[in-house]
């Protein structure tokens, strides 16, 4: 059993951005279904509890719990629910890390999720279609956050294409329009909130591309995503990793390229060690100094 925990933290410490929200998203769905199951063993309806991590419609019940704007992204409840979602944010997550960084990712899951849940909630308080069951309907899932990916990639990578099983390669920019006409034709449906909420990052992330593609960063609050927070599409079809000049400090002069060829190899060696160690101990037998230099390597 330590060893299987150990795997866990292992990949979860190894894995990109996308790979550690599936873990998170993974992990929050088992724990509700063991509180689910908790609840009927002692016949005790824990329904209430669970409503306290979904977003509400209704503004009053967000004044209660803001925290929902941000939780319910990272909540499901179904098992195929979850399985999609994590599906589309495995591998759009993949092709969004071809050009953009892992904090890019992260904030575009964040904020394409929370623009989901303010459109949902916006939409349910303005149409009279909605306004009749704004008290009692809520909103969870990370389907927001995954078409806010999606969107962002098919609008900076248009001609990018994926294969699908019976049909063959689909370019990006047709299956981002797809989607949307879909939930477009959705409104009217009985998951009208979670549509909208897919628009709703949609759009984030239409907009999250648009801009990457004229500018190359974005600006938000006033501070340049790309600037000092270090958010900026990568440009061109792959990127070359530019090898960092590091300052000596008891020579004051540029790395030579010997010396970093060096310390490479030592850091490759040193890494080696620390994976050999974890397969023979287990990853709690680590120092705390190598579990930091493994986090770092996997960053």
């Amino acid at each position: 059993m330590a060893s299987i925990w150990d795997n866990i933290k292992f990949r979860y410490l190894q894995g990109n951005i996308a790979t550690k929200l599936i873990f998170i998203n993974v992990g929050i769905f088992l724990l509700i279904k063991l509180f689910v199951v908790f609840c009927h063993l002692f016949q005790f309806d824990g329904s209430r509890f669970i409503l306290l991590l979904q977003l509400p419609a209704s503004w009053d019940q967000i004044l209660l719990r803001p925290w929902t704007l941000l939780t319910y992204m990272f909540v499901h409840l179904g098992f195929f629910h979850l399985l999609f979602n994590m599906i589309w944010l495995y591998v759009f997550g993949l092709y969004f890390l071809r050009w953009f960084s892992s904090r890019q990712l992260l904030m575009v899951y964040l904020l394409g999720g929370l623009t989901g849940g303010l459109f949902y909630v916006i939409a349910y308080n303005l149409f009279p279609l909605y306004i009749a069951s704004v008290e009692h309907t809520v909103l969870m899932g990370a389907s927001a956050s995954v078409l806010a990916l999606t969107l962002s990639v098919a609008f900076y990578r248009p001609n990018e294409s994926l294969l699908f099983m019976f049909i063959g390669r689909v370019k990006l920019k047709w299956l981002a329009v797809a989607m949307v006409v879909i939930d477009l034709l959705s409104l009217a449906g009985d998951n009208a909130g979670g549509s909208l909420a897919h628009l709703g990052g949609a759009l984030f992330g239409l907009l999250f591309g648009f801009f990457s593609r004229e500018n190359g960063s974005v600006s938000i609050f006033g501070s340049k995503i790309g600037g000092p927070l270090g958010f900026r599409a990568k440009t061109g079809r792959r990127t070359k990793y530019h090898r960092p000049r590091f300052e000596k400090a008891n020579r004051g002069r540029p790395e030579s390229d010997q010396e970093y060829r060096d310390r490479k190899k030592n850091e490759e060696d040193y890494r080696d060690a620390i994976l050999d160690k974890i397969k023979q101990s287990g990853y709690e037998s680590l120092s705390k100094k190598e579990k930091q230099f493994l986090f770092k390597s996997g960053q």
